[in-house]
């Protein structure tokens, strides 16, 4: 899940970084004579995000979602820079798709946390206080895409991936108490990230 925190520079070895990562042959390949320098670009930023990260996370508990939203960035590099490689270059729709990921991760971070945090509110007066915030941004959401696609800035159909995410938001709401299941809570995220995965490259493909 996108929510899975960046455990620092700790992490940052010999075994995870440098000469002995298996695909540096292929990163070398892509980048040989100056070609596709545009991913540098993208990984700064994406390790910048992660440096943000850490730094955030050392914060406290208040700090725990902005650090997985700000972590969420360098994650959904990978989206711009898969795009990348088909044009030879970035372009505003390469944006256009780190930004819809990242929207994406945004919500579904959030939405995970709430669910955590608000896992004994049974009622929907009880939801509504502890989840009032998440609901505001998923309006706020439904309004970006909106704007964004009525100035043809993404595909319409980009809006048709999203809204498995909007509805589990708000049908949250309105669904009777029943207990946490993490597991399940999991498994069910893993979906909506691969349905969404789905929908938004078909959304590009027919635009």
């Amino acid at each position: 899940m996108y929510g899975k925190p960046y455990r620092g520079f700790e992490s940052l070895s010999l075994r995870h970084t440098g000469c002995t990562r298996p695909d540096t042959p292929s990163l070398i390949a892509l980048m040989w004579r100056g070609r596709n320098l545009q991913l540098l670009f993208i990984g700064l930023i994406a390790v910048s995000a992660f440096v943000v990260q850490t730094g955030l996370r050392g914060l406290g508990r208040k700090a725990r979602l902005p650090s997985q939203l700000a972590g969420a960035i360098g994650l959904t590099a990978t989206s711009p820079a898969a795009y990348y490689l088909e044009p030879g270059h970035l372009g505003s729709r390469g944006l256009v798709l780190w930004l819809a990921n990242w929207l994406f991760a945004w919500n579904q971070i959030h939405f995970v946390q709430l669910r955590i945090h608000a896992g004994r509110a049974g009622t929907f007066a009880q939801k509504s206080v502890r989840g009032k915030f998440f609901f505001f941004t998923q309006v706020a959401l439904c309004v970006v895409l909106a704007l964004a696609a009525a100035g043809r800035v993404t595909p319409l159909l980009v809006i048709i991936a999203f809204l498995p995410a909007l509805f589990r938001g708000t049908r949250w709401f309105f669904r009777p108490p029943e207990p946490l299941d993490v597991k399940k809570l999991g498994w069910s995220e893993l979906k909506q990230g691969a349905a969404f995965g789905i929908l938004l490259a078909l959304a590009f493909i027919f635009r």
